[in-house]
């Protein structure tokens, strides 16, 4: 293709892009709504947005501290989560992506526009770089650009992408990829392979995975037209530069992987029973929505233009070997996406989801411009096979959902797609000054623009509810918060943490340098995950979300929770040692003004193996007394006792076995009268073994319904606690649960006989409880804990920089164990007066160090794990490539 050629080609890509955003996004800007998902807290603003503008203001401080002679490299952040590393996490949704860098220029006013911009901007790229493959293979301009539609205005983009944007960047790295494969088969130059592998693998580790599986499959569907060459040679051409493009990734990737190791998230369950078929109504979604516009599930992402069902057809109805690697590539999509088992590998074994499906799109893509000349000299075969198309989809339309009318105007487009493909054929004059062309192309527009009008339109679809005004992104992440501490006069330091009951948007810290209870990162430390799902929170949702802490005193205290904001109509009960400060129309800003020091000691400790049989309320007052710690062998050099669980907690058995099957929508209640006598100044229903199955389990049951909202609420007291509990089997689920709920028995009236206790359920399903109990607090024997805590030996002259280094002093006349409630991390490096010492992990997710008698200068140093080294294996990587290339070079001009 010439390059005059070439220019028009993405010129009138780019024009009719434009004109095809505007009117698939007409109802977002006319409501001006943002392209941020979010408005009820979902991973638009929580992940995304909240990711992004931190990032942006990461490279903005970081420059700016490099121009005034401060060469730090920040590394750690105690605003992720309850403190985390900033590479590692974000990996997955900013840094490492090229494109973001753009995110240096974002600010509270131009937030919500950069974002929606760039959104359009990753999918305008994906249909680029389709144009680039498409130009490579040499093929018809008006099927590349017909293709290039096809495969950016997919369900990919339009029902999963415009959610999470960096879905998008295996759609422009694919296309790119694949031209890199054939680079090595035709032996021209392997660069653009290996600079896509790095970009990809620095980019977004979870899509590399998937981006390497479908490479393979490629390269094994194009061999044969390539053996001469030999396979185990062309296996180590191919290995060869893939290694090399490892290597440059290799400065974000190794530390990415090291924390994917301890990862939360991989080490949630999966029934290996149900990954072999999906439910019935799986299938019969994905024949009427792989042209229709709404979600099938699962990840599962069709929703094409009717002509690519078309040209599905076209394609298979031909003889032709040239086209094997189309035909088999299509085959294999539909076959992938048919069976669970396909999902769940090209998942990286974690859990059934077809998010693989950007690749499914660019087959669709390229099977339609690879049979653009077909379309405009249909054979009668073909010319059967889409009457007979056409026939199947209305009877499975009359079958399954007759009366649903996004299936209904489907169909009405696929018969005047046939239509159009017919007049096409069949009337000679299409062919003069390229009518066929324009006709086709101008058929490919208005079937994408009646898909974004099926996909958001507020009379087909209720999808735009759910995203966010231009004017509202930035406030939604802690403002109200935020602006309580600003008419207060405080500056929240990096030590002190904050729980903010009404919070619902989690990660709302992390762009305002807050340290907060929140945390919801698809990377999230195991240990911090298990130890607050071990203590029995309410607020803990999965294994990598959970928010806030009961308002539970111990609890707020050892974790060194400072502030409390809560909406003057919460009605919970303020823990002690809490004094209102300042107060606005909706919330009051809370102090702990007798909290437990940063960086408190023990002389006790218990084991993990010990407090793993304790119950939820046992762990909590054990932390209050005891130290808990990994080994007996971390501590082997000092001299401090072993103790044993606290069990000092009076407790009633009220109902055991509780099993209800709930079959109606409707809600039901079910209530409990407990005897007043069980209840004291300070007590919590406890709740054992909750265990949630859905009413479609069995071996039709989907193991991801996508749906992770409350299923069980507690009520007691006049206090309703909402028990995040996830289905069976679905990807959340992490067993039977345990959960503490506090009672405030401040409400509890002097002339009752009974305390009664409702169990709300909401979804149909089977409810089963293993035995719901009221545990007793001697509240005395807390508050002396917790003063004992107080008043040991703790860090005086703190000093910590908000990012790799802090440092305290501390005298102790005794040996003892010293508790930094920093996240523990391989990656913290400590010294005592100068002396290397060993970080322990103590109660279960904070830092630790074993101290003799004596003054001590504590020194504690975050360097991100496997980075150094990472660094190096990247740059002699890139040495060697520009040898290589050097070198390459310099034969040539030999030549």
């Amino acid at each position: 293709m010439k390059v005059t050629k070439k220019r028009y080609l993405f010129l009138t890509y780019t024009i009719l892009f434009a004109i095809l955003c505007m009117i698939v996004f007409y109802p977002f800007f006319t409501n001006h709504l943002s392209l941020i998902w979010g408005r009820s807290g979902e991973d638009g603003t929580s992940q995304h947005l909240a990711s992004l503008l931190y990032y942006g203001d990461y490279i903005r401080t970081f420059f700016n501290n490099l121009i005034h002679g401060n060469f730090q490299f920040p590394m750690w952040n105690n605003s992720i989560g309850f403190g985390s590393d900033i590479i590692t996490t974000l990996n997955y949704y900013a840094i490492g992506d090229p494109l973001n860098i753009v995110y240096v220029f974002a600010n509270k006013a131009n937030a919500s526009y950069l974002y929606t911009f760039m959104t359009l901007f990753r999918a305008y790229l994906a249909g680029i770089s389709f144009i680039i493959f498409g130009c490579y293979f040499k093929k018809n301009a008006y099927g590349i650009l017909i293709g290039s539609f096809t495969y950016v205005f997919s369900g990919v983009f339009l029902n999963f992408a415009i959610r999470h944007p960096f879905f998008l960047n295996p759609m422009i790295y694919l296309p790119l990829l694949v031209v890199g494969v054939e680079k090595i088969y035709r032996k021209e130059k392997p660069y653009l392979f290996t600079i896509m592998i790095a970009i990809s693998a620095m980019s977004n580790f979870y899509f590399f995975y998937m981006l390497t599986a479908v490479a393979v499959i490629y390269a094994l569907i194009r061999f044969p037209v390539y053996k001469e060459a030999g396979f185990f040679k062309t296996l180590g051409r191919f290995a060869g530069w893939y290694i090399l493009g490892l290597g440059l990734s290799m400065i974000l990737l190794l530390p990415v992987i090291i924390a994917f190791m301890g990862n939360a998230r991989s080490s949630s369950g999966v029934n290996y029973f149900n990954i072999f078929l999906y439910q019935r109504k799986y299938y019969q979604s994905i024949i009427l929505q792989s042209i229709g516009f709404h979600q099938i599930g699962r990840g599962t992402s069709l929703n094409f233009i009717a002509l690519a069902y078309c040209g599905g057809i076209v394609l298979l109805l031909k003889k032709s070997k040239e086209r094997f690697p189309y035909k088999a590539s299509l085959i294999l999509g539909v076959v992938f996406t048919l069976f669970p088992i396909f999902a769940y590998i090209l998942h990286a074994f974690s859990y059934p989801t077809n998010r693989w499906h950007f690749a499914l799109a660019f087959i669709v893509g390229a099977v339609l411009m690879e049979v653009y000349d077909d379309l405009l000299d249909l054979t009668l075969i073909q010319k059967i096979g889409i009457v007979l198309g056409i026939v199947f989809y209305y009877l499975a339309y009359k079958r399954y959902a007759e009366g649903a009318i996004d299936v209904k105007y489907a169909a009405i487009i696929l018969i005047l797609t046939a239509f159009v493909l017919f007049v096409v054929n069949e009337i000679p004059f299409m062919s003069k000054f390229r009518l066929n062309h324009l006709l086709l192309l101008g058929l490919t527009c208005f079937s994408v623009s009646f898909t974004g009008f099926g996909h958001y339109s507020t009379r087909l679809s209720k999808v735009i509810n759910s995203y966010v005004a231009f004017d509202e992104a930035y406030d939604l992440l802690g403002e109200q918060e935020d602006s309580l501490f600003r008419s207060a006069n405080i500056k929240v330091n990096q030590l002190d943490r904050v729980d903010a009951m009404n919070e619902s948007v989690p990660n709302w810290g992390i762009i305002r340098h807050i340290p907060t209870t929140t945390n919801y990162y698809s990377i999230t430390d195991k240990n911090v995950s298990d130890s607050l799902e071990n203590l029995g929170l309410n607020q803990y949702q999965y294994k990598f979300k959970f928010k806030k802490l009961d308002m539970r005193e111990n609890l707020l205290n050892l974790y060194h929770v400072k502030y409390i904001v809560i909406n003057k109509n919460n009605g919970a009960k303020i823990p002690n040692g809490y004094e209102l400060i300042k107060s606005n129309e909706k919330n009051n800003l809370y102090e702990n003004k007798n909290i437990v020091p940063f960086g408190y000691t023990y002389n006790t400790y218990v084991t993990e193996k010990d407090f793993a049989n304790a119950n939820a309320a046992q762990k909590e007052q054990t932390m209050t007394q005891n130290a808990v710690i990994s080994d007996s062998n971390d501590i082997a050099s000092a001299s401090l006792k072993k103790s044993s669980i606290t069990d000092n907690l009076v407790t009633h058995d009220v109902y055991t076995n509780f099993y209800y099957h709930k079959t109606k929508k409707k809600e039901k209640v079910v209530q409990i009268q407990i005897p007043k006598e069980y209840f004291n100044d300070q007590c919590y229903i406890y709740l054992q073994n909750i265990q949630t199955i859905p009413s479609n389990s069995g071996r039709n049951h989907i193991l991801y319904t996508g749906k992770n909202n409350t299923r069980l609420k507690v009520g007691i007291s006049g206090h309703t606690a909402n028990i995040y509990n996830a289905e069976k089997d679905s990807i959340y689920d992490i067993d039977n649960r345990n959960y503490l709920v506090e009672v405030n028995t401040e409400k509890i009236k002097k002339d009752q006989k009974y305390v009664t206790l409702s169990i709300i359920m909401k979804r149909r399903a089977t409810y089963k409880i293993g035995k719901i109990s009221v545990v007793q607090i001697n509240s005395k024997t807390q508050t002396a804990a917790l003063n004992t805590l107080r008043s040991n030996p703790h860090l005086t002259d703190i000093s910590y920089d908000g990012a790799n280094h802090f440092s305290g002093n501390i005298k102790t006349t005794d040996d003892r164990i010293l508790c930094i409630p920093f996240a523990y991390s391989k990656g913290w490096n400590a010294t005592d007066n100068g002396k290397s010492v060993k970080v322990i992990k103590v109660n279960g997710m904070f830092c630790g160090i074993v101290l003799k008698p004596g003054t001590h200068n504590i020194k504690l140093n975050y360097t991100t794990p496997g980075l150094k080294i990472g660094a190096c294996i990247s740059l002699i990587s890139l040495i060697i490539l520009i040898g290589i290339a050097i070198r390459s070079r310099k034969k040539l001009l030999k030549d």
